[in-house]
């Protein structure tokens, strides 16, 4: 389970990112889960990390793509699927010089109510972290 936090939304509705050591409860959460499946809890703020390596980056970009592709796909049928953010790592292993990729995906998945999509009377996605918006990723 990689449910970070409940939706919270500041006093002109725009999403609020939750707090980091949320983020982190979540991730120790997901490292712990060996179904690697996504949650798609309404009105919850999700983390979800697509992994996978190869015996050269370009075979490990090639496989997390694949990955990452079916991820979204599924992702963007739900109603009220957002993207916070998405950033990428990549390592070596040191031991056979595989390279690992990764993407680490913050989003959310709002109710039918709260769900704008990004619409044009909220030009930053509708996404706020204490006073500074934050576009999605």
């Amino acid at each position: 389970m990689a449910v970070v936090s409940t939706c919270t939304y500041d006093s002109q509705g725009r999403l609020v990112r939750p707090d980091r050591l949320d983020i982190g409860r979540a991730k120790i959460c997901l490292d712990l889960d060996t179904g690697e499946s996504p949650t798609f809890d309404r009105d919850r703020t999700h983390v979800f990390v697509v992994s996978d390596s190869g015996v050269t980056p370009e075979h490990a970009h090639e496989r997390v793509n694949e990955r990452l592709r079916r991820f979204l796909d599924r992702a963007e049928a739900v109603r009220g699927f957002r993207k916070i953010t998405m950033d990428k790592s990549q390592s070596a292993n040191g031991l056979n010089h595989n390279t690992t990729i990764s993407y680490e995906i913050l989003y959310v998945v709002e109710s039918a109510e709260r769900s704008f999509g990004g619409s044009p009377e909220f030009p930053n996605g509708g996404y706020q972290q204490g006073w500074r918006a934050i576009t999605p990723g």
